[in-house]
């Protein structure tokens, strides 16, 4: 039986979802807020501020509330050189966002420009080729290396992307053209503006994701903004692909579950099929898993039992990595087991479901505790941090759901209600911050001005961001 393969956009005025579904269920998701913070991927002509010896890094202005962290290793032409023979004070550089800020951290950059397109990857300032890791085949890759080989520009490095794999050289070749003409804008932006200024990013965030998921043979677009409709629209005739997009208004996401299920990813403990459970727990260092075999009970003996839900918990464990974005070193104690074949077995297992992550996992293996160590290479802030904010109440040692989430849900909620059911009057109870929020984002007289309705507040909780929507 098919898998039905679905994409939704989901773009409000403050936060956007991406999600991609597998029969409904959760498989990728992306939150981006739409206050141009999300800069990963952005080229910018930078000035360097200052060269740190001692770190062989430097400090680069791109015109942000923090300087970027350029690395020696990170800059074209450094071999055999320190970081004060290729970097001076002053000096204007193009460099590229490889990782976001996080925290106090600063964003860290590159000058190893890479521009992404819908087959390949141009990088203009690296002579060689690459084929992405996800295409396993031999054959495959031996293929596609020496397509690269044949089509790469004089000077230039390719890399093959996923979506590749099933792409004729024609296509590939009309690619490649795009993003040199791509590249010789990114050229001009940088010799007329002055620095630092932001020289290329993506125009459309839909289309930003849409390339990336595309590889994995989307069945179905579902979109609510017009605009981006328009856009997935247009790019998706200029490359060729026949994928059925649907425009549809309001809340998109939780229309088709995407809401319920993201809320999951918020809690510390994800529930397994056969009754076992993970508790994940995330600190600044380090993210430890705790794999526990909860209600299973088996129906075998006990050690089979153990590897079972090992098993399960593996499987779960990538997908979790991968949803929530969790990064760094991370340590899974998985049950014990004594039989050395069954811990070889649930490694590979393991290992194969993590080659399904875009981004660069590493197994260490079991330490002499018995834990699994392993690291998840980190360029973005993890989802909790767009869907929950430092609370006021605890003092910063806990998180609750962010104003944009809470607006977000809240109106979520009274359009399902205004969509199914004619009411004269809906009344939210909430606590005391969503009555600012309907205060603040002035949704009261924008319902009885617009529906033609009257939207009441009524303070009955205390926990903070509780609410409950009802009608009359």
């Amino acid at each position: 039986m098919k898998i039905l393969k679905r994409l939704i956009i989901d773009i409000d005025e403050k936060l956007c979802q991406i999600a991609f579904l597998e029969d409904g269920k959760l498989k990728e998701y992306r939150p981006e807020r739409k206050n141009g913070k999300n800069i990963l991927g952005n080229i910018y002509k930078g000035k360097v501020e200052n060269v740190l010896k001692g770190m062989q890094a430097a400090f680069v202005d791109i015109g942000l509330n923090k300087n970027a962290f350029l690395f020696l290793e990170d800059v074209v032409g450094r071999e055999d050189k320190s970081i004060t023979q290729v970097l001076k004070p002053g000096q204007e550089v193009m460099v590229q966002v490889t990782k976001e800020a996080i925290g106090l951290k600063s964003p860290r950059v590159t000058t190893n420009i890479s521009i992404p397109g819908e087959y390949v990857v141009l990088m203009p300032f690296m002579n060689y080729v690459n084929v992405s890791h996800r295409i396993e085949n031999p054959a495959d890759r031996a293929k596609l290396a020496e397509i690269a080989r044949r089509l790469k520009p004089e000077g230039m490095g390719l890399i093959m992307r996923t979506s590749s794999k099933n792409a004729k050289e024609e296509e590939i070749k009309e690619d490649i053209e795009k993003l040199l003409s791509v590249y010789e804008k990114i050229k001009e932006n940088f010799k007329l503006l002055p620095s630092p200024s932001l020289i290329y990013s993506e125009e459309s965030i839909a289309v930003k994701y849409l390339r990336d998921f595309l590889s994995y043979d989307v069945d179905e677009i579902v979109i609510n903004d017009e605009e981006e409709y328009e856009k997935v629209n247009q790019y998706l005739k200029k490359i060729g692909k026949d994928i059925e997009i649907v425009l549809e208004r309001g809340d998109v996401s939780g229309i088709y579950g995407v809401d319920f299920q993201v809320e999951k990813l918020l809690n510390k403990r994800v529930w397994l099929k056969s009754g076992g459970f993970l508790v994940i727990d995330q600190t600044e260092a380090l993210t430890v898993i705790d794999v526990n075999t909860g209600k299973y009970v088996g129906k075998s003996s006990l050690e089979e039992t153990i590897f079972k839900t090992n098993l399960e918990a593996a499987e779960e464990i990538a997908l979790q990595l991968k949803l929530r974005d969790i990064g760094g070193i991370i340590l899974i104690d998985f049950i014990d087991m004594k039989n050395e074949n069954f811990k070889k077995e649930l490694l590979e297992f393991f290992k194969e479901k993590l080659k399904q992550d875009r981004a660069k996992c590493t197994v260490l293996g079991f330490t002499q505790l018995g834990l699994v160590e392993m690291t998840r290479k980190k360029v973005r802030e993890e989802i909790s941090s767009f869907l929950k904010v430092k609370c006021p109440v605890c003092g910063g040692t806990g998180t609750v759901y962010s104003e944009e989430y809470i607006y977000k849900r809240l109106k979520n909620q009274i359009e399902r209600i205004l969509r199914h059911v004619l009411v004269k009057k809906v009344i939210v109870k909430g606590d005391k911050k969503v009555g600012e929020i309907l205060s603040r984002k002035k949704l009261i007289e924008e319902y009885e001005k617009s529906r033609g309705i009257k939207l009441i507040f009524e303070e009955v909780f205390s926990e903070y961001g509780k609410f409950e929507v009802e009608f009359e």
